[in-house]
């Protein structure tokens, strides 16, 4: 994989990750107007849809197998984003269950 389709394995992943973030940050908050709403779920749409077409394109390059892996990395940037911008509990019980899934993705990749 050259440096560039890296990069847009990197975009796509970050913009499905930003996308769940504004998701659940306008369908959570109960001061948030009609049109922060609206705006805060366009940008996800928005994000969600770009992180959709590059990752097809990518499957038309990349096997399936070789881009899960990358996926995972998904599981666990989302869960440190929610932590991070959301303010959501990370348990020692949930890094541990995204270790296991990870690992599970990799063992798959790697046979």
């Amino acid at each position: 994989m050259n440096p560039f389709n890296f990069l847009l394995v990197l975009i796509a992943e970050s913009c499905s990750i930003a996308g769940q973030v504004l998701f659940k940050h306008a369908l959570s908050r109960d001061d948030t107007g009609r049109a922060l709403f609206l705006r805060l779920m366009g940008l996800g749409i928005g994000l969600k849809a770009v992180e959709f077409f590059l990752w097809l394109g990518l499957q038309a390059k990349f096997p399936l197998s070789y881009l899960y892996p990358f996926d995972a990395i998904n599981r666990i940037a989302l869960v440190a984003a929610a932590w991070f911008f959301l303010k959501e509990r990370a348990t020692l019980q949930t890094w541990i269950g995204v270790g296991l899934i990870t690992a599970g993705v990799w063992l798959v990749s790697a046979s």
